[in-house]
């Protein structure tokens, strides 16, 4: 096999509410044994983790990324109480399990408490949730200043950026400074008063999501001058693009996505870029010229599933392919739905092996090649090639689009390989 990294991504948890959603039950008998139930139906959430949990005991798992929102509505009661429940119901802390596993968190809009953006400067409002990860055992966690670390399983390394977009939120400047005071004093009384108008202010809030201005310089630069066997992975809570279902409210989208957006593109490196927010779950590939893409993968709410990402490098180490497994909560039972591969090699073909254009040749004149069949004309073509050096120039040719693998996701010796022009 190719080198490979597998990083679990994990949408908006919103708790506590998530931790009493609605079970995967029509529940109409009030009398019904409170045990029982629980027996017959599992808490969506609960039943997340606890599959999130099985991947890691498994080695399926090389790092866990949290796209924020742990909270609802500013409750930093509920952030503290979820980043303590992750960190333990998956034994992430220090001294347990799975400490080792590299994981990270950033900040979402629900996690910012209103109140705090204006009683002293932008960092009040972040420095409780610093504090909350840290008391939690979670190291990497960006309020600030983005977070940067890496992934590292051989030959495979990725590098992390954690990135906060939430610099706008609840922040007075996108009211008129003619009546900002009066607005803002008569929208604190009601959400004081009525938690249906909070509700309704952390949906339709005035927010400016947005990245620090440094933050992008750095994390651009970082990207365009990192060795190209390493594969930038970006993390944030919004997304860098409009999302696909008109939203009617005011300051939703980042204002100055386009700019991270142009760094990335134009690094001349593929790039990985991880969100939430939206609760739906996109896949989006931006590319310019023939420059390798930017994948955006959007993760549903944590109770509906997560992604689990395998990043497929050459023998080189040179990042190859992106395969985006989900994995959904559905009707009370973990479903893995087929798997989405997006190409990350660009228009360039990252090989100057003479044996690739020879077996792709023969593959063509076949029409449809077991994997025996393969490597019986890879073993003419040369007698001493490995079955490690096949798979990778049969993944350069899926990559490209000249070969269509079936059953990739299975071992090698159970592919069909049929090439196209």
């Amino acid at each position: 096999m190719l080198p490979r990294l597998r990083v679990l991504q994990i949408g908006d948890v919103h708790y506590p509410s998530a931790s009493t959603a609605v079970r995967a039950i029509d529940d109409k008998d009030a009398k019904f044994p409170r045990l029982l139930k629980g027996s017959v139906s599992s808490l969506p959430l609960k039943a997340v983790v606890k599959r999130i949990h099985d991947e890691l005991s498994a080695g399926r798992v090389d790092a866990l990324l949290f796209m924020g929102d742990l909270t609802d509505q500013g409750n930093l009661a509920g952030f503290e109480s979820c980043a303590a429940y992750l960190m333990d119901a998956l034994e992430l802390k220090p001294g347990a399990q799975f400490e080792a596993i590299p994981t990270g968190f950033v900040p979402g809009n629900h996690d910012i408490d209103r109140r705090l953006a204006v009683a002293g400067g932008i960092e009040a409002k972040f420095k409780p949730l610093a504090v909350a990860m840290e008391a939690a055992g979670a190291r990497n966690y960006p309020t600030l200043a983005s977070v940067a670390f890496q992934i590292n399983k051989g030959t495979a390394v990725a590098a992390v950026h954690l990135l906060n977009s939430c610099w706008g939120c609840g922040e007075p400047e996108n009211i008129p400074v003619e009546f900002r005071d009066a607005i803002k004093t008569a929208i604190d009384d009601v959400i004081k008063a009525d938690a249906k108008a909070a509700a309704t202010y952390y949906d339709r809030q005035l927010d400016t999501p947005a990245f620090d201005a440094d933050t992008i310089a750095e994390v651009g630069t970082a990207v365009a001058e990192g060795p190209p066997t390493t594969m930038p992975i970006l993390v944030a809570h919004h997304n860098l693009l409009p999302q696909r279902t008109p939203r009617l409210a005011p300051y939703t989208e980042l204002v100055n996505s386009g700019a991270l957006r142009a760094a990335l593109v134009e690094s001349g490196r593929p790039c990985l870029y991880l969100h939430g927010h939206i609760h739906e779950d996109p896949v989006e590939v931006v590319t310019v010229s023939q420059a390798p893409p930017l994948v955006i993968v959007s993760a549903p709410e944590a109770a509906a599933g997560f992604n689990i990402i395998e990043i497929v490098f050459t023998l080189s180490g040179l990042p190859l392919a992106c395969d985006i497994n989900p994995y959904r909560f559905e009707a009370g039972v973990m479903k893995k739905l087929p798997t989405i591969s997006v190409p990350l090699i660009g228009a360039r073909r990252r090989s100057n092996d003479r044996r690739l254009a020879k077996l792709y040749a023969k593959i063509l004149d076949e029409g449809e090649s077991y994997w025996s069949d393969v490597m019986r004309y890879a073993r003419v073509i040369d007698a001493d090639i490995s079955e490690e050096e096949v798979v990778e120039i049969l993944e350069l040719l899926n990559a490209d689009g000249s070969a269509l693998i079936e059953n990739r996701d299975l071992p090698s010796r159970d592919w069909i390989v049929r090439a196209t022009v």
